[in-house]
C-alpha cells in the first residue's frame, strides 16, 4: 500500500452481515417464483429489483462512509449463496453490482463525492473490448461500446475500460476507467446466451459523451491509489487490491446454486424411481447413494475452499498486509480448483437425475445452464490459473499473465 500520509474517515473494521444474509435467505422463494420471468425478460423482474434495494441488498461491500454494510467479503460469499439458491442469475447480478460498486469506492476522493456523495448509488460495468477516451479540456471524449454489462437494469453509473487516444502525458500499460452515468448510456439489446439470461448483460455504448476528469481513474494512479491527506478511505476493503476479490468472490454464487441442484436431487430421490431396475427409489440403490455421498463430499470440499479463499482476503483487507503475487497465483489456483470441483458437481448430479432434469419446466436445468456459463467467467478459467501458479512456483519468467491481473 501507498506510504503518503492518509486520513481514515472509516473504522478499520467489518459491518455487521446477518441482517443481509437472513434477507438473502427469506428472499429464495420470491426468486425461485420470478426466476423463469427474469429469463424470458433476460433481466432481474420489478419485484425482485424492488425487494434486492428494499433489503439494500446491492450496497453491502460499499464502506460505511457511504451508507454501505461495509461487510466482510466471507458474509458476502455467505449472502451471495443464499440468494444463488433462490435464482444464480440474480446472485450474479448482486456480485457485480456490489463487488463494481466498491471497486469504486478504491477512487480518489474527488471520484467518490461525485460517485456517492449524494447517497449510495451502484455501479456496475465492463472493460472490455476497452472504449477510447480523448483528451479535452477539463476531461474527456469517450466512445465505447462494451458488453456484458451485467446488472445494468440496477446500476446508476457505469465503470467502462478506455484506452487514451493522443494522449501525450505518461501513459502505463493497462485499461483506464471512466464512470459514466446511465442516463447518458444507450443501451444495446444483445445478451442472448444458453445460461444466465435473468442478468439484463446487455452492451453498454458511449457516443461521444463528455466525462470530467476526476471521473477518470488512470492507470498510473490506479484503483487503491492513497494520495496524500486522502480523506475518504480507512475501511478493510481499501486495503485490496481488485482482482483476488472479484476472483473468489464470484464463485460462491456457483456454490450456492450447485447445493441447491443437490437438494432438488436429493429431494426428488426420496420418491422417484431408477427405470430399468427393481429400485422404487434411488435410496434403495447402493450405488446411487454411494453417488450422492461423493457429490455432497466433493461440494463440501469446495464449499470450504471457498471460504479459506475469502478468508485469507479478509484477512490482508484487517491487517493491510501486503498481498505478495506468489501468494495471489497460488490463490487463483485455488480458485480454479474450485471451479473443477463444481462442474463436477453439477455434472454428476444431472446423470443421478436423467433426461428428465433437462426439461424446461425443470428448475434443474435452469441451475445447470447458469452454471456453466458462470464458470466460464474469464476470471474462472482453470488452466489459465493451474498455469500461472506453475510458472509462479518454476520462476518461469515471464509468467503468462501482468501480475495486476490475477
Amino acid at each position: 500500500m501507498a506510504t503518503a500520509a492518509k486520513i481514515s474517515s472509516e473504522p478499520a473494521n467489518f459491518g455487521d452481515a446477518e441482517q443481509f444474509i437472513a434477507a438473502a435467505r427469506d428472499l429464495r422463494p420470491l426468486l425461485k417464483a420470478e426466476a423463469a420471468e427474469g429469463e424470458r425478460l433476460r433481466a432481474p423482474t420489478a419485484k425482485v429489483d424492488k425487494a434486492l434495494k428494499d433489503a439494500n441488498l446491492l450496497t453491502v461491500l460499499l464502506p460505511k462512509r457511504w451508507g454501505g454494510g461495509g461487510i466482510s467479503f466471507s458474509d458476502f460469499a455467505r449472502m451471495e449463496i443464499e440468494l444463488a439458491k433462490g435464482d444464480p442469475a440474480i446472485a450474479w447480478v448482486s456480485q457485480i453490482v456490489n463487488g463494481t460498486t466498491w471497486v469504486a469506492s478504491l477512487t480518489s476522493d474527488a471520484t467518490q463525492e461525485a460517485l456517492f456523495g449524494q447517497g449510495p448509488k451502484l455501479v456496475c460495468g465492463a472493460y472490455n473490448p476497452p472504449g477510447k477516451a480523448k483528451r479535452v479540456d477539463g476531461g474527456w471524449i469517450v466512445n465505447g461500446a462494451w458488453p456484458y454489462t451485467s446488472g445494468s437494469r440496477q446500476a446508476d453509473w457505469a465503470q467502462a475500460g478506455c484506452i487514451l487516444e493522443g494522449y501525450e502525458g505518461p501513459v502505463v500499460p493497462g485499461i483506464n476507467m471512466v464512470y459514466i452515468p446511465f442516463s447518458a448510456i444507450e443501451m444495446q439489446d444483445t445478451w442472448y446466451m444458453t445460461g444466465m439470461q435473468g442478468t439484463g448483460s446487455d452492451t453498454s455504448v458511449a457516443k461521444d459523451v463528455f466525462v470530467p476528469d476526476h471521473l477518470m481513474v488512470m492507470m498510473d494512479k490506479p484503483f487503491g491509489h492513497v494520495e496524500p491527506n486522502k480523506r475518504h478511505w480507512g475501511a478493510p476493503s481499501d486495503n485490496l487490491p481488485v482482482v483476488p476479490v472479484v476472483r473468489a468472490t464470484g464463485l460462491a454464487q456457483l456454490v450456492g446454486a450447485a447445493e441447491a441442484m443437490l437438494e432438488i436431487v436429493e429431494a426428488d430421490s426420496q420418491k422417484k424411481p431408477i427405470i430399468t431396475t427393481f429400485f422404487k427409489t434411488r435410496t434403495e440403490s447402493g450405488a446411487a447413494m454411494q453417488e450422492l455421498g461423493r457429490i455432497a463430499a466433493t461440494l463440501d470440499t469446495a464449499r470450504v475452499l471457498l471460504f479459506q479463499a475469502t478468508g485469507l482476503i479478509d484477512e490482508i483487507a484487517l491487517t493491510g498486509r501486503e498481498f505478495p503475487f506468489s501468494e495471489r497465483a497460488k490463490h487463483k489456483a485455488q480458485c480454479a480448483q474450485i471451479v473443477n470441483l463444481i462442474h463436477d458437481v453439477i455434472e454428476s448430479l444431472m446423470f443421478v437425475a436423467g433426461s428428465s432434469a433437462f426439461a424446461l419446466s425443470n428448475p434443474l436445468s435452469r441451475y445447470w445452464k447458469d452454471v456453466h456459463v458462470g464458470l466460464r467467467h474469464v476470471t474462472n478459467i482453470p488452466m489459465l490459473g493451474y498455469e500461472i501458479y506453475g510458472r509462479d512456483r518454476m520462476d518461469v519468467n515471464p509468467n503468462i499473465s501482468p501480475p495486476g491481473a490475477y
